[in-house]
């Protein structure tokens, strides 16, 4: 998967900064993670446009860099009081809270097959390849690798979003805003984690195969 130079992402981060002196947070881009759908870009671009700035989903990727000010931290919001820590957009909260539950009921999914694919993997190993047992673990790996992309699609959405959210807040500088933003950032890390511990688990069983 290609990714945007360094130097593209500072002076995407800076335009966003630059554009909007006192908004709350100029959320920091970090490096492209793989399965990012491209045409969001161009969306996201575009949209910069009004203010001068663009952005991209596959740039706010762990660990999340959601600093509101140089040195300050998303979670932290800071603020100069009770009254500006606002309150996340209902309408989003929902869709957060769903993607973030379908994607645990995806890995528990994934948990399943992973348990079938870990006994054919291991009785695989050693065998030579085209054998019945590798033939059998190969196709237990396939399933795995399809149960993980059903993970990963929640993930995605989560990943426009946050971008999106990130862009709008800047932009608006408003509690409310910033406070959508960081459940995006909470339930995108956490489903992006569960991603990563799936990844990690195929790696780990394609490795008990093909030794």
């Amino acid at each position: 998967m290609p990714m945007l130079s360094s130097r593209t992402r500072t002076s995407i981060t800076g335009a966003i900064t630059g554009a909007i002196p006192g908004a709350i947070f100029a959320p920091r881009i970090a490096p492209l993670r793989a399965g990012r759908v491209w045409p969001l870009a161009a969306l996201l671009l575009l949209g910069g446009c009004e203010a001068g700035s663009g952005t991209f989903p596959s740039l706010a990727l762990r660990p999340a860099e959601r600093a509101f000010a140089p040195g300050g931290d998303a979670a932290a919001a800071p603020t100069g009081g009770a009254a500006a820590i606002g309150q996340p957009d209902h309408r989003m909260q929902k869709q957060i809270t769903a993607l973030h539950d379908q994607a645990v009921h995806a890995d528990g999914a994934f948990a399943l097959r992973a348990t079938e694919a870990d006994h054919l993997a291991h009785a695989a190993h050693g065998t030579d390849v085209g054998s019945e047992a590798w033939a059998a673990a190969t196709t237990a790996m396939a399933s795995l690798d399809s149960a993980r992309s059903d993970t990963a699609v929640f993930l995605g959405d989560l990943d426009a979003m946050r971008v999106h959210m990130a862009v709008t807040a800047a932009q608006s500088g408003t509690p409310d805003d910033a406070a959508t933003y960081r459940e995006l950032v909470h339930a995108d890390d956490a489903v992006a984690a569960l991603v990563a511990a799936q990844d990690a688990r195929i790696a780990a069983l394609r490795q008990e195969i093909e030794n």
